[in-house]
């Protein structure tokens, strides 16, 4: 027996369940049916994707813009560059990432101190 058949038919029966179950679930059947499964998906993804943006600018940015200000002071590197600078030159996201660059540089020039003793 193929297991991904037995799958289906096992979905298949416990959504017929379910709508027998609950007959108000019937109209949701008839539109999915009618407008594809992949179409429902794409609006409710759609309706996330608003709801999450409205949230982000309303409650998330006023909180996190005196952080990003204050980075801004901190750190003189950072920045968080737009979407065509990031397609153009996809190292720049170093610069988003608070101290990276400070710590890049200074590697850079410390150089540690190898003791390699009296070998003689």
């Amino acid at each position: 027996m193929n297991i991904k058949n037995w799958i289906w038919k096992i979905f298949t029966i416990s959504v017929i369940c379910v709508l027998l179950l609950n007959p108000e679930l019937v109209s949701l059947a008839v539109l999915v049916d009618a407008v594809g499964l992949d179409l429902l998906l794409l609006l409710i993804e759609v309706q996330i994707v608003a709801v999450s943006g409205y949230y982000f600018q309303t409650w998330f940015k006023p909180i996190l813009m005196p952080a990003y200000k204050l980075l801004g002071k901190v750190d003189p590197y950072f920045f968080i560059p737009t979407r065509a600078l990031v397609a153009k030159y996809p190292m720049i996201l170093c610069h988003a990432v608070p101290f990276l660059i400070l710590l890049i540089i200074g590697a850079a020039v410390v150089k540690p101190v190898i003791d390699t003793g009296d070998i003689c």
